[in-house]
């Protein structure tokens, strides 16, 4: 980059290709009917409420902080 110099020219990028058509939408009555159902079916199905062991306040139970000997006394 001298004093009598231009500055460099950008590169050459090719044009983007076209957008992809959006994909088709159903228009069948009973696909539409079964994807409700099947969504109604999953969402009763039940969560994650049955797999919490604790409450808000965490465990509450004492942390066994002691070594065992042995014999297991």
């Amino acid at each position: 980059m001298g004093i009598f110099s231009s500055p460099p020219s950008a590169p050459y990028v090719p044009p983007l290709p076209a957008a992809p058509p959006p994909p088709p939408t159903p228009v069948d009555q009973a696909a539409e009917t079964a994807a409700r159902q099947t969504q109604a079916r999953l969402a009763a199905a039940g969560g994650v409420g049955g797999t919490i062991a604790t409450g808000g306040q965490g465990v509450t139970a004492p942390a066994q902080t002691t070594l065992k000997t042995l014999l297991g006394q």
